[in-house]
């Protein structure tokens, strides 16, 4: 039988300065046994985010259809804490934001198309960062109508998004320093509310999975304000080498899109996740 076909994983060995520290490697005991990957549960990490859910649920179920054993963990949303939880081993593997990482863990990348390179440029060789899937977690700005654009928002044009889009760079404040616009702004936390007032002449913003969002129209971004936010996986790098779980990523990587997500969070939403992202891999099988 053929070996399995690694995937190209993007491993460095820099040193990630972070909240004015450098991390360092834990050390490991020499008394500690080794122990074969193999024969242990990989631990995936997961945190409140609905998307994160959905893809540590993926893992965890392709991981045990190929006869890996896998568990999920609760993290916190910091990255800090997930790439401390990664080089400590408390957890194996996790969906991540490359964006999203990149901005909590200070990296500098202007460029998209290296953004993902440069996420794993800076962060220490303790953690491997695997290439990105399709799924897209950035903001999308939305309407109820097609024809609009955000070269032509007015001071009273109302503009609705979470909490959290209010204080991103490609947010209010982008708005503002990109276009020079700076319409009325209300954050609304919950996706079916703002999708309410979006179907009532509000621009909407959602993140690129949510389901909420169904059926609304794209907004114009001619100026490429919004920045993109593939999601990676973070790999502890002792399973670097471990074929069953790289081939696993690459696979559901590899056929994994926005659509998909938005799809198993629909039913997740009315049922059970579980449940849900069992449906998806019977109709998506693993080779």
């Amino acid at each position: 039988m053929e070996p399995v076909k690694r995937w190209i994983v993007i491993a460095v060995s820099f040193v990630l300065a972070c909240v004015g520290c450098a991390r360092q490697a834990p050390v490991t005991p020499s008394v500690s046994p080794s122990v074969s990957p193999s024969t242990e549960a990989v631990v995936i990490g997961t945190t409140t985010d609905p998307t994160i859910k959905v893809l540590a649920e993926l893992y965890a179920q392709a991981l045990t259809a190929k006869g890996r054993a896998a568990r999920i963990v609760e993290v916190d949303d910091d990255t800090n804490v997930l790439v401390t939880k990664l080089m400590a081993g408390d957890v194996d593997l996790a969906p991540a934001f490359a964006w999203t990482a990149g901005q909590v863990l200070e990296v500098d990348s202007g460029d998209p198309s290296t953004l993902v390179s440069d996420l794993a440029t800076a962060l220490d060789g303790q953690v491997t960062v695997l290439q990105a899937s399709g799924v897209d977690h950035g903001w999308r700005y939305l309407a109820e109508a097609p024809g609009r654009s955000l070269q032509e928002l007015a001071a009273t044009d109302l503009v609705v998004g979470p909490a959290a889009w209010a204080k991103a760079p490609d947010g209010p404040a982008g708005l503002a320093s990109v276009y020079a616009k700076k319409p009325t702004v209300e954050t609304v936390d919950d996706p079916a509310a703002r999708a309410e007032k979006v179907r009532a002449g509000a621009v909407g913003v959602f993140d690129g999975t949510d389901p909420a969002a169904a059926g609304l129209q794209p907004v114009d971004d001619p100026l490429a304000m919004v920045a993109i936010d593939p999601q990676v996986a973070l790999l502890n790098t002792d399973l670097a080498g471990d074929d069953v779980v790289l081939d696993v990523v690459q696979q559901l990587h590899g056929m994994l899109g926005n659509d998909d997500v938005m799809a198993i969070r629909s039913k997740a939403a009315t049922g059970d996740l579980t449940q849900a992202v069992s449906e998806w891999l019977s109709a998506n099988p693993l080779t």
